[in-house]
C-alpha cells in the first residue's frame, strides 16, 4: 500500500490533515472534556439520560470515528514499517481495536434490568430504552424503538411509523417530557361503582381510582403489590372474588349488594387479614409497611382524566413522559389517546379493537434465572443497607443448571451477559433487582488493551534494548575494521625499531 506523504492533490491534503498532530490534540481534548462533562451529567440526571443525550448521539460517534481515522492515518504515514516501528504499530492497532469495540458495544450492546422475587424465575429483561407498540387485528404486534426526547413530535411535526403486515400507520402527534396526570371521578348517569384508595408506603404515597365495571381500571399493579375492585351480584359471590390473590401481594375489594364493602389481603405465602371497610378507614398491610386508606366509594362514577406538561425534574428516572398516539389507514382513523410511559390503552380502529402502548421493550435471554435467596446487611444502629447479595440458579438448555453468588462488587459473567447487583426492594418476600448488560465489543476491547500494553512495552523496553545491541554491534564491527587497516602499519614500525625482533 502506497500512502501519499505530501503533495497538492485533494487526497494527499486530506490524508495529511487526518494524520496531523494538531487533529490528534483537538480530538483527544474534545473526547476528554466530553467524558468529564458526561460524568457530572450522569451524576445529576442518571445513566439513562447520559446514554441518550451524550454517549449514543451521532456527535459522540463522530468524535470516536475522527480519533480512529487520525490514529489510522498517523500509522499509515510511516508505512512501509521496519522492525523499529513494531511497538508504534502495535499500540496504534490496539487503540483502533479499543475504539471499534467501544462503538460496537455502545450501539449494539444490551443495558437492561431483571427484577426477581425470592423463588421467582425469569428469562426476559427490560431494556432501558423506550418503544411505541401497536397491536391491531390481523397483523403482528409492531414495536418501534424511539427517543422522543431528542426528536419530539408536535402539532404540524407528527412522526409516522408504518405498521408491517398492514396498511395502517401509527402516528405520534405530541409529546410531553414530563406529564402530570389529573384524574378524578364525577357523578355519572349510569351505575358504575368506583373506589378511591390512598396508598402510603415507606418511600412514596399515591392515590388510585379503581372502577369495578371497567376491565382496564378494575385492577392495578403498583410495583410489588396489586389491587383489585369487583362487584358481587350476590353476597355468596363475594368469597370467590375476595380469594383472588394469584400467589402475590394483593388486596381485593368487593362491593356487596346494598353498598357494603369488604376486603381481603393475600401475600405470596398465603392469605392475610380481611374484613369490612368504609370510607375513612385505614388498613394496615403485612408487607413493606404500606397502609391503605379507603377514601371514597362512588356508586355512579364517570372517570375524567387530564394530562398536563410539567417542568421535568433533574433525575431522568423521576420523569413521567407521555405521548399522544393514533392509528390511521385508508379505512379510517382511531381517536387520539395520551399514553403515559409504561401504559397501554385499547382504541377502536377499523371496526375492531386495537391496543397502543408506550413502554420499555423486553428481550428474552437464552436461559432462565431463579432467585434462590437474598440477603441485605445493614449498618449497625440504622436501616441503611451496607451490602446486599443474591444467590441465583441459572437453567441453561445448552449448559445445564448451575448456582452462582452475585454481590455488589462481584457480578456474574455468563455467556457474554454480566449480571450486576443493582438494587433491591425490601418486603416479604424480598425483591432483588439485577442490572443485566451485554457488550459484544468486549473481546475487541480486551484485545486492544493487550496490544496497547505490548506496544508500550516494546517502545520503552524492547526498542531501546535493540537499539543498544545494534549500536554495540556496529561499534564492534568498526573497531575490527580499524584494527585490520592498522595492522601492516604497526608491523613496519616494529621492524624499523627492532629488525631482529621482527624475525627478518
Amino acid at each position: 500500500m502506497v500512502v501519499p506523504m505530501s503533495g497538492t492533490t485533494l487526497a494527499s491534503r486530506t490524508f495529511n490533515a487526518l494524520a496531523s498532530l494538531r487533529l490528534a490534540v483537538v480530538t483527544m481534548l474534545t473526547l476528554g472534556s466530553t467524558c468529564a462533562f458526561a460524568t457530572f451529567y450522569e451524576m445529576r440526571h442518571g445513566t439513562e439520560a447520559v446514554q441518550r443525550d451524550i454517549y449514543r448521539t451521532p456527535a459522540f460517534a463522530f468524535v470516536l470515528v475522527t480519533l480512529g481515522s487520525n490514529i489510522f492515518c498517523a500509522m499509515m504515514k510511516r508505512y512501509p514499517w521496519t522492525k523499529h516501528h513494531a511497538g508504534f504499530v502495535l499500540a496504534h492497532i490496539g487503540i483502533l481495536s479499543l475504539l471499534a469495540g467501544s462503538l460496537l458495544s455502545l450501539h449494539y450492546g444490551l443495558d437492561s434490568n431483571l427484577p426477581l422475587y425470592e423463588g421467582e424465575s425469569g428469562d426476559r429483561v427490560v431494556l432501558l430504552d423506550r418503544a411505541l407498540m401497536a397491536s391491531i387485528p390481523g397483523a403482528p404486534t409492531a414495536q418501534f424503538s424511539v427517543t422522543l426526547e431528542r426528536n419530539s413530535p408536535s402539532a404540524g411535526r407528527e412522526r409516522r411509523f408504518p405498521i408491517p403486515g398492514s396498511d395502517a400507520t401509527l402516528v405520534a402527534e405530541d409529546f410531553y417530557a414530563n406529564a402530570v396526570v389529573k384524574e378524578d371521578v364525577v357523578e355519572g348517569k349510569d351505575e358504575n361503582p368506583a373506589l378511591r384508595l390512598a396508598l402510603k408506603g415507606p418511600f412514596a404515597s399515591q392515590d388510585v381510582w379503581l372502577v369495578a365495571r371497567d376491565t382496564e381500571r378494575s385492577h392495578v399493579d403498583l410495583g410489588p403489590a396489586s389491587f383489585g375492585f369487583h362487584e358481587a351480584a350476590r353476597a355468596s359471590d363475594a368469597e370467590g372474588l375476595l380469594a383472588h390473590g394469584g400467589g402475590r401481594n394483593h388486596v381485593s375489594f368487593v362491593r356487596l349488594p346494598g353498598g357494603a364493602l369488604r376486603y381481603a389481603i393475600s401475600t405470596r405465602t398465603g392469605p392475610g387479614p380481611s374484613g369490612e371497610a368504609k370510607a375513612g378507614d385505614v388498613i394496615q398491610t403485612p408487607w413493606m409497611g404500606m397502609t391503605i386508606a379507603v377514601d371514597r366509594l362512588v356508586e355512579r362514577a364517570a372517570l375524567v382524566r387530564q394530562l398536563q406538561s410539567a417542568a421535568p425534574p433533574d433525575k431522568d428516572s423521576r420523569r413521567t413522559p407521555a405521548v399522544k398516539l393514533r392509528l390511521e389507514s385508508p379505512a379510517g382513523r382511531s381517536s387520539s389517546e395520551w399514553l403515559l410511559f409504561t401504559e397501554a390503552r385499547p382504541v377502536s380502529f377499523a371496526g375492531a379493537t386495537a391496543t397502543l402502548a408506550y413502554r420499555s421493550p423486553e428481550v428474552q435471554l437464552p436461559f432462565r434465572v431463579t432467585l434462590l435467596d437474598f440477603n441485605s446487611d445493614k449498618y449497625p444502629g440504622s436501616n441503611r443497607p451496607a451490602t446486599y447479595e443474591s444467590w441465583v440458579r441459572v437453567d441453561d438448555p445448552e449448559r445445564g443448571s448451575s448456582e452462582h453468588h452475585i454481590s455488589m462488587n462481584h457480578p456474574l459473567h455468563y455467556r457474554g451477559y454480566i449480571f450486576f447487583q443493582a438494587s433491591f426492594v425490601d418486603g416479604e418476600p424480598m425483591m432483588s433487582i439485577f442490572s443485566v448488560a451485554r457488550a459484544p465489543g468486549l473481546p475487541l476491547v480486551y484485545a486492544g488493551v493487550s496490544l496497547i500494553g505490548m506496544g508500550v512495552a516494546w517502545m520503552f523496553y524492547v526498542k531501546p534494548y535493540l537499539a543498544r545491541r545494534q549500536a554495540a554491534h556496529a561499534l564492534a564491527a568498526r573497531l575490527g575494521d580499524k584494527k585490520h587497516e592498522e595492522g601492516p602499519v604497526v608491523a613496519v614500525a616494529a621492524h624499523a625499531a627492532d629488525p631482529a625482533a621482527s624475525g627478518v
